[in-house]
């Protein structure tokens, strides 16, 4: 077979549109995969190449592909769904047309899975579209190991009519998957993929995901519970903040102690916001996704492998969270949903401890510590200060100063109701409550976005002596931890990348598409560099522009030249953010 990656004119511009609309959608949910967008074409008239993959030097050989379509007809043949008839001729041909490309895309991700590959990745395939002469299906791969971690469901559940997903991510990659093939449909141009777009993809794919879950384990005929849910949690009660749960399952799974004689729908905002004042602990506002029908509880013998219960929680003002069985799935913070991260990380709070403090810092005292203020449903600031009996005194009053103590949580909770941070020494023990951070307004600290107390801590920060460690619990259920510590890694992956984009600046031909990629991943990491790597790296990046431009010249199109930000070293780099080797 020859390989060759010819399809259509603009098919190099198409995959790496594809592959940013991936990427900034899947940022904007929060989550890193380093998506790679693949167009995989099979001829369908003769004259050209059986198989082709776009881009050719993604690591993808068209054999492993050669019988993708033929499996794939099996499998539709196969299908439970293939006997399926539609009155209507029209809907009929189409209906099977999507199901048989559907086994198609399937057997395409299972032959990818199969290539071995030093970052093994997940594949999701969209539907294909004529394109010229080819049949041309979009790929999205992201990492694996990361995809892994994501919260998700496990069982899919299939309908004729209806795609199942299983989590806020893979249906964000399919509303870009979807996105394509309807570009590929129309002219294969890139200017169709709406990748700057990223919120709307995001706002759909929400939609598509709540949908989903309404249609498959609540009212069959629901629909728009998350424009629903984003309404509740943004109307106040009594001026209050919205709080509260809804339980979403099945009748015989829900043990009702207060059923309603109207059920109230969803729609009807007031109203529910108002039923759900009376939620609390265990009992929740149960729905089916579409009406309200009371108050009660999940039965004790629910089984959670059987994914048919969710509940909604209404955190704050305009914040709320989808879980299953404790695990957030999705949340939504002002209608944008995001895949919920681990609210403070016992990693990075033991590492900040260990890096600011050495052996003086109890970490598992202050992580406790944390955990008891990350609870808190007001907002409140716990100060981890070196010389923390000394801020107390220096800042009283208003602060009040204590005797030092460990405190209990039931004493976090009502010493942190008061305004003002908790001041605690690296053992835990707290010095001084109700304490005013002081520190001048600069315009480079902070986050004009952000509330008084985030903005605060950091002007206090910026003009501390001693060592300090603050963490920031937001009315909002937001958690910061500062200073935010540049991640620790080893001088060998920073070398590593850096002597791949050297190698790739001195090859004839550059292969800018590769020279490029390598570069973006260390544009990540120039915090890590020296002033001699930053050297280096300016060498190589020239090295390319001098080849870009000389190739030009050659080509009779003239001087061509990339401006480009020049690698500077940090000031604040030292060799506390590496790793022993």
């Amino acid at each position: 077979m020859i390989i060759n990656q010819f399809m259509w004119g603009f098919q190099p511009h198409f995959q790496v549109a594809l592959e940013a609309s991936a990427k900034s959608a899947l940022d904007s949910i929060g989550v890193v995969l380093a998506p790679v967008a693949l167009l995989i074409g099979f001829e369908e008239e003769p004259g050209g190449h059986e198989i082709c993959v776009e881009p050719e030097g993604a690591g993808i050989d068209p054999a492993t592909l050669d019988n993708c379509l033929a499996e794939g007809d099996a499998k539709y043949d196969s299908h439970r769904d293939r006997r399926m008839r539609m009155s209507d001729p029209g809907l009929h041909a189409s209906y099977h047309a999507n199901l048989r490309d559907r086994c198609r895309a399937e057997t395409i991700a299972d032959a990818l899975a199969s290539v071995g590959n030093a970052e093994p990745r997940h594949w999701i395939v969209g539907l294909s579209a004529r394109v010229d002469r080819y049949r041309v299906y979009p790929v999205i791969g992201v990492l694996r190991g990361k995809w892994d971690a994501l919260p998700t469901l496990a069982h899919r559940e299939s309908d004729h009519r209806v795609e199942m997903f299983l989590s806020l991510q893979e249906s964000v990659i399919r509303e870009v998957l979807r996105r394509a093939s309807s570009a590929l449909s129309t002219s294969g141009q890139p200017l169709d993929i709406p990748y700057s777009d990223s919120d709307e993809v995001v706002r759909r794919a929400t939609k598509n995901f709540i949908d989903c879950l309404v249609y498959f384990k609540g009212g069959f005929m629901g629909g728009g519970l998350d424009s629903a849910m984003n309404l509740i949690a943004a109307q106040p009660y009594e001026g209050r903040a919205g709080a509260g749960t809804m339980l979403m399952a099945k009748r015989d799974e829900c043990s009702i102690s207060l059923e309603f004689t109207n059920p109230i729908s969803l729609k009807s905002t007031r109203a529910v916001r108002k039923a759900l004042e009376m939620t609390s602990g265990e009992l929740h506002l149960v729905t089916d996704g579409t009406v309200a029908i009371g108050l009660g509880a999940l039965v004790d013998n629910y089984e959670s492998e059987d994914e048919t219960a969710f509940l909604l929680r209404v955190l704050g003002r305009a914040y709320w969270e989808l879980q299953h069985a404790g695990v957030p799935l999705l949340a939504v913070s002002d209608g944008h949903a995001t895949v919920p991260r681990e609210r403070l990380s016992r990693e990075t709070f033991r590492d900040a401890v260990l890096r600011l403090f050495g052996s003086s810092g109890d970490g598992d005292r202050l992580w406790a510590l944390a955990l008891a203020a990350a609870d808190q449903a007001h907002g409140t600031m716990l100060v981890v200060h070196a010389d923390a009996e000394s801020e107390a005194s220096r800042l009283a009053p208003p602060a009040m100063r204590v005797e030092p103590s460990v405190l209990e949580d039931s004493t976090l909770s009502a010493v942190s109701a008061i305004d003002g941070a908790v001041v605690v020494d690296p053992s835990g023990r707290c010095h001084g409550v109700g304490v005013i951070l002081d520190g001048r307004a600069r315009s480079t600290m902070g986050d004009a976005s952000r509330g008084a107390r985030y903005n605060s801590a950091h002007r206090y920060l910026a003009e501390a002596t001693r060592p300090c460690l603050i963490i920031i619990v937001s009315e909002d259920g937001m958690i910061d931890l500062i200073p935010e510590l540049p991640r620790r890694i080893k001088k060998s992956q920073v070398n590593a990348v850096l002597s791949e984009v050297e190698s790739l600046s001195k090859r004839d031909p550059v292969d800018f598409r590769q020279f490029f990629k390598r570069e973006q991943h260390l544009r990540s990491l120039s915090f890590y560099l020296t002033a001699e790597q930053c050297d280096r790296a300016n060498a190589a990046r020239r090295r390319v522009e001098d080849y870009r431009e000389l190739a030009a010249k050659r080509s009779g199109e003239g001087a061509l030249r990339v401006s480009y930000d020049a690698y500077k070293p940090n000031p604040q780099l030292d060799n506390s953010v590496f790793l022993p080797e």
